[in-house]
Formats: structure tokens, sequence, C-alpha cells
């Protein structure tokens, strides 16, 4: 970490992205864990690769010397920059180097609207982070062992009050369990036990916003055994500041054979260790038994617990700070179905849905179950089954009023719930938006984590009756809609708060964007939803959020905010005539290599790296539009439509070949002619 202002500047420095193989990357990595790290923190290789491989490694060099590097993130959910590392070697300092590294972030990524992080106070970096641009907007105490005290400094792209790195750190966090050996590993010197250096990763500053380490009953009766009277009665204090997450009536002992079974090498106190944390509700357990982690994909189908060693934790949860958690990835091609429970599936529902780690009680579920089971005529009842038969996600939902109430919503614990609870909330207000109500509003008292999650990524506010979002439809004039409530919001932001709603005379530009049949139909088309995720009656599917690659020529200027209307042409019969088939809103423009892109937006699992590389111009980039809120239109406007349509207003239609800006009321006439929400 650089310390003090910079002065001069290094005649002839060359900032470089790093690439994610080469001698170039294995200096960084030495730089970064030599004498550096012990202001920059502890590290895995694997996070310096994985940044080289999204493009979010830069070094700074002389010729063949390397001066200086920044590792950074682009979080999808805040569109700011957050930087982990910044590090200037040691004989370059004071020469600017690092100014010159901001500088190179912000011109890269100047449609951001800050660059953020955190530094420890102790430090003693204010000075340069100020004359770098950067100002305070908050400080917290560390959850490490020291508890040192940190500030956030952010540099504002542009004037805006959006979320920083602050408001990241009061975000729920996984919960990781702790086996007993791991849990000494964070108490006792490396020299003393050299195993113990792998664990002492999860003692780093950051990963306590990500996870909350945790143990379970098992770990005091481990200590309770200890033979040696002193070292128990330290271990006992050790322990005190961890949160126990067991409870009395989790029910446990009820798991214990299916431990046996699923991980049959290990002993009886490791059955108990991940009985324990299962029933718990943990998200991990952590755990350096070889014989345990061999079993840990046995143990994640049947329980939903993910077993992991300290280092893969750590390279996991870099990797969810370094991007937005939502994976659509993990239930591409999953086969899930959709069914109206009768009542003797009631005991089902109760066992897979029931949230232990909330404390709720069966019989407490059962009697809010049991009447809305029973009035199926004024209760929509539905439970998602996966290919397994398994219940993995239900909610229950009627009308009342102008408000669509959700009296029961839950997903259970199990690789890509995330994808399934937001598709499931967003289901809620594609709902409401349908049927023409105001308002959605979740009053079940123990919604799952995930959904809980999910229902912040979709705007809902949380209320003493609830969770609360606002729906509104048609076209709206600036002038009739409120910015300021619930907190600033630019017109793009309220359309995406507010959705289905459009707004008007605030700016918000629409392009006519060209899209090839075969890919209309993957990122578009409802029978997507058919054929590998949910039905589209649900309203679900992989549209709610994805990506489109294409030629970065001829961009004509399209950036976050402004709105996408696909018009799909050639590829496939259905398609030949051309139309505008569905309205969606841009969330990011990204344009870099394709292996750096298609490794970025991986998890989206449309497009393979030969389809992006395809997309390529001749200096080797492509364009990445990430896109959501997209609208599947009721009525597409196919080519014979479109060209009336100009005809009307002395124009000619502008078939697109690239994206092509389209003026206020040309849309206006458009949506109004094609959608369900315009009115």
């Amino acid at each position: 970490m650089p310390s003090g202002p910079c002065l001069q500047v290094v005649p002839k420095v060359e900032i470089l992205e790093v690439e994610p193989t080469g001698s170039l990357l294995r200096r960084v990595i030495e730089l970064g864990n030599g004498p550096a790290k012990q202001t920059l923190g502890l590290l895995p290789n694997e996070a310096f690769e994985d940044r080289a491989r999204k493009g979010t490694l830069l070094a700074a060099t002389e010729g063949a010397r390397l001066l200086g590097y920044v590792l950074y993130d682009l979080p999808t959910r805040h569109n700011n920059v957050t930087i982990r590392q910044l590090c200037v070697a040691p004989e370059a300092q004071e020469q600017g180097i690092a100014r010159q590294l901001i500088e190179a972030i912000v011109k890269r990524h100047g449609n951001r609207r800050r660059i953020d992080l955190w530094c420890r106070d102790s430090y003693g970096l204010a000075g340069m982070w100020k004359a770098l641009g950067f100002h305070p907007q908050g400080s917290r105490r560390g959850r490490s062992k020291e508890g040192h005290m940190l500030t956030a400094w952010v540099l504002d792209l542009e004037d805006s009050s959006h979320p920083t790195l602050f408001d990241e750190y009061r975000t729920e966090r996984a919960i990781a369990a702790l086996d007993h050996n791991v849990f000494l590993d964070l108490h006792i010197d490396v020299d003393e036990r050299p195993q113990a250096a792998e664990s002492k990763y999860l003692q780093e500053e950051w990963v306590a916003d990500f996870v909350e380490l945790c143990v379970t009953d098992e770990v005091f009766h481990e200590i309770y055994g200890h033979p040696d009277p002193e070292e128990q009665s330290v271990a006992w204090q050790w322990v005190d500041p961890y949160r126990n997450i067991s409870k009395s009536n989790d029910g446990w002992k009820d798991l214990k054979a299916q431990v046996a079974v699923l991980a049959p090498k290990v002993g009886e106190a490791d059955h108990h260790h991940v009985a324990r944390a299962a029933a718990a509700g943990a998200d991990y357990l952590v755990s350096r038994d070889k014989d345990l982690l061999d079993a840990a994909e046995a143990i994640e189908g049947a329980l939903g617990l993910m077993v992991l060693s300290p280092a893969a934790l750590i390279v996991r949860l870099d990797r969810v700070r370094a991007d937005d958690p939502y994976q659509p990835v993990a239930l591409q091609g999953t086969q899930l179905t959709q069914l109206s429970p009768t009542e003797d599936l009631q005991g089902e529902v109760l066992s897979a849905l029931l949230n232990n780690p909330d404390g709720e009680r069966r019989t407490d579920l059962a009697a809010r179950l049991r009447p809305i089971l029973a009035d199926r005529e004024n209760h929509d009842v539905q439970v998602v089954k996966g290919m397994d038969e398994r219940i993995i996600a239900g909610f229950a939902r009627q009308t009342v009023d102008q408000r669509l109430t959700i009296p029961f919503i839950r997903a259970t614990r199990q690789p890509g719930s995330n994808v399934v609870a937001r598709q499931l909330v967003f289901a809620q207000r594609k709902r409401a938006a349908d049927l023409r109500l105001g308002e959605v509003q979740i009053t079940d008292p123990n919604p799952s984590k995930d959904v809980r999650e999910a229902l912040k990524a979709e705007h809902f506010e949380e209320s003493p009756d609830g969770w609360i979002s606002r729906v509104k439809r048609g076209l709206v004039d600036i002038s009739r809609v409120d910015l300021q409530h619930p907190s600033p919001m630019t017109p793009s932001e309220y359309e995406d708060r507010f959705w289905p709603v459009k707004i008007l005379g605030g700016g918000v530009r629409t392009y006519l964007v060209p899209i090839k049949g075969p890919f209309a139909e993957e990122l578009l088309d409802p029978r997507l939803a058919e054929r590998s995720l949910f039905p589209r009656k649900l309203g679900l599917g992989l549209n709610r959020e994805h990506v489109y690659y294409r030629n970065p020529q001829n961009d004509r200027g399209i950036a976050a905010g402004d709105r996408i209307l696909w018009y799909v042409s050639g590829g496939l019969p259905a398609y030949r005539r051309g139309s505008v088939r569905a309205i969606s809103q841009v969330a990011d423009v990204v344009i870099g290599r394709p292996r750096t892109l298609h490794a970025r937006f991986e998890r989206f699992g449309v497009y393979s790296l030969e389809q992006v590389l395809e997309c390529a111009d001749r200096n080797g980039h492509v364009m990445a539009l990430r896109f959501v809120n997209t609208e599947v239109l009721e009525r597409p406007l196919v080519l014979d439509e479109l060209e009336a349509l100009w005809t009307e207003q002395d124009e000619s239609f502008p078939a697109p070949q690239s994206p092509t800006l389209i003026g206020e009321h040309m849309f206006c006439l458009l949506y109004q002619r094609s959608s369900a929400y315009a009115a």
C-alpha cells in the first residue's frame, strides 16, 4: 500500500491490463504477497487470477519494471468501482504511481458512479486518499480479533447520492459454522500449529463483511471433552465471542443418520458438526478434514449445506464480493415444475419450507398454511418442484382491494436458490402489474433468507406491516412523479424501482437494437422458460437479467439507464419479416476483450465463448449490453406496421443495423400500440 501524497511522475509509465497468465501476473502476486501484505492483507493467488480474467487487475510498468498495481471489482448492484488492493512498489512510492492507477480506472469506468474502498485508519493513509480526491464516507470497527477502525473512502465520478461501499457493509451476511479444528486454528499461532496457516485467511478484515463465523453446540462439546483443564479454560475464553447458532429444538438429531450415510468415512463428531450446522441453517461448514471434504458434494445435494475448506471459502467469498451473487447459470437446464398443492401436500410443504434459522416452529407454520390451503377460492397457492420431485419454493397470494397480498413465500436453501427467490419475488410484481394493482405486500413473518435478499434487490421496503413494493404502469410525464421518495432517483432508476412504468420528459433515451432470431429466442422468447426454467405463466424466466454481446462499432452512445426496443430479424422463420418484440432497460455497457467479458458474465449462462469471439471487432474488442426488466410485448409490431408508423410521421423506418436512437414521440407511439402496460 502506498504511503503519503504523490509528488512527482515517473516518465514512460504504462498502465497495462494484466493477462490471466504470464510473468506480469506472477510479479504482481509476488509484490502483493511480499512485504506489502502487512497492509494489504492476505489474498489467494486465485483471486489475482480471477481479476485478471475479468480485466480488473491493472499494473503500472516502466519497461520491464513493475511499479505497482490496482485490483478492483465492478459490483453490479451498486454500479460502483470497488478497490480491493492498491499497491506501489517501495522504490516507486511518492512518484505518482497511485494517481496514475486511479486515473486509469476513471478512464476505463467513467460511466460508473464512484470509486470506493475500505482502509484501516492505523495505516495512516488519510493524506494520500485525500490527495487522490477521495473523501471519507463513514467509519466502522472491523470484525477482526483486534477490532481496528476502518474508514470508507469515496471518489465520486458523478454527482449522485447512491449506495456506497458503506451501505454494502450493512447487507445480510452468510453464516459459516466452524468445525473444532478450524476454530482452534484461528486462536493458535502458526509456529505452534503449522496446519492452521490456511485457516488464518478467515481473519482478514474484508471476510467479516461477507460471512459471520459461528459455532454450533458440537464445538462446546469438544471443548468440554478436552483432557487438559488449563487448555480447556483457555478455549472457553476463545469461544465466548462467537455466536452459537444451535437451538434446542432445531431437529439436528433427525439428520444424524442421514449424514452418516452421506459421509461414511468420518467420525461421529463430524457427523454431529454437519447435522447441527445444517439444522441451524448455516450456509457453510468450514473444515480441513479430507474425508469430510470428499463428501461435500453429497452433503450439499441432500442438505443444502456447503462443506468447504478455509481456502475454498475465501476464494468463494472473494468472488461474491467481486460480483453480484445472482447466478442464473446455476439453474440453466434444470427441470422445474409448478403445481397447485392439495391438502395432502401440506406435510411436504411444511417439511420443505419451514424456516428453521429464524426459530419458526412447525406448528406455527401449519397454523398459517391451514386456512390458506382451505380457502382456495380466494388464494392462488403454488409450489415449485425440482427434477427430484422435492419442493424447492412456494408462495400463496390473494387480491385485497388494490393490493396483491402474499401471506407465504419461501425458497429452500440449495444451489441456485437465490435465482429462484429473485424470480419468485419479481413474479409478484409482474402479477400486480398484470392485474392493474398498485401494491404488492409480503406479510409472511418468516420469509426465507434468499427471499429477503430478493425483496431488497427488487426494491421492496420493509415496514411494520411487512414488505411493500409499489407498482406503476403506463407512460407518465416527469412532472407527475416524485424523484425524491423514498430516496433521490434518476428517471431511469424510477423506472427500475416502479417497473413497468415509463417516464417521459426525463431524458431517458430509447434505442432500437437489432438482434438475430436465435439470440432473441434465447433471451426474449417465452418458449425459453418452458424449456429450461419455469413455465411462463408463472412470469419467470432467464430474461430477468441477461447480457447481449455485439460488435462495439457504431454504438451511438448507448449507456446504462437507456431503454432498448429489441428489433428481431433473420435467423429463424418466425423472424424473417422483422419485428419489435420486447423492451428492456440497460443496466451496464462494457467494452473489453471477449475472454475477459465472457468470464465476467459467464454466470448468465447463454453465450458460449465462441459466440462471444464472433462478435469482436478488428481490434479484438466486444461490447456487452447487460439488460434487466425485460417486458415481452403483448403485441409485437411487424415490419409493415413499423414502416407505416414512420411514414405517418413523414419519416423512413431506419431498419437498424446497429443501436439506433429514436425520439420520445416515436417511442410513445410504439409502446402504446404494443405494450399491455401502456395504460
